[in-house]
C-alpha cells in the first residue's frame, strides 16, 4: 500500500487549505518523436500541444553559484504537480502560474510564464519540474 493516496496529493496543491497555486500547462507540439522515451507516438496524444489548469506547488529556492573566490546567491524556480495532472509533460513545455494575490486582492508575484527545463518524477504521484522563468 502506497504511503500517500491521492486524496493527500489533491489536499498537498489545494488552493485553500494546501500549498497550491493555480496554472495553466501547456504541452508544445513537437515532433512525433518522444524524446522522453526514445520513441515515435504512435498514441497521437504525447506533445499533441494540449492545454490544461492545473494545482501546483511553487518554490523557489536560493543557493550560491560556486565561481572564483566569491559566490553568488541565485535561485531556482521549481513546481510540484501531480503526476496524473501532467502524464506527458516533458522538456520544454510552458508552465504559465496565475498572479498570487492575498484575500483582499492585492498581488504578491504577478503572473509568470515559465519553460520547463528538467522533469524529475519520484514515482510515488508527485512530479518535481525544474524550470526557467521566460
Amino acid at each position: 500500500m502506497p504511503i500517500e493516496s491521492a486524496a493527500d496529493f489533491n489536499s498537498y496543491v489545494d488552493i485553500n487549505t494546501g500549498h497550491g497555486v493555480t496554472a495553466t500547462f501547456f504541452e508544445v507540439q513537437q515532433s512525433l518523436w518522444d524524446s522522453r522515451v526514445g520513441l515515435i507516438d504512435t498514441w497521437f496524444d504525447i506533445d499533441s500541444g494540449n492545454t490544461t489548469n492545473i494545482n501546483i506547488i511553487i518554490d523557489q529556492e536560493y543557493f550560491n553559484i560556486e565561481g572564483g573566490t566569491v559566490p553568488v546567491a541565485g535561485y531556482q524556480p521549481r513546481a510540484i504537480v501531480k503526476s496524473t495532472d501532467v502524464p506527458y509533460i516533458s522538456h520544454e513545455d510552458k508552465l504559465v502560474v496565475n498572479a498570487i494575490t492575498t484575500d483582499q486582492g492585492n498581488v504578491l508575484k504577478a503572473e509568470t510564464t515559465f519553460l520547463v527545463k528538467t522533469v524529475e518524477p519520484d514515482n510515488t504521484g508527485l512530479i518535481s519540474l525544474v524550470l526557467e522563468e521566460q
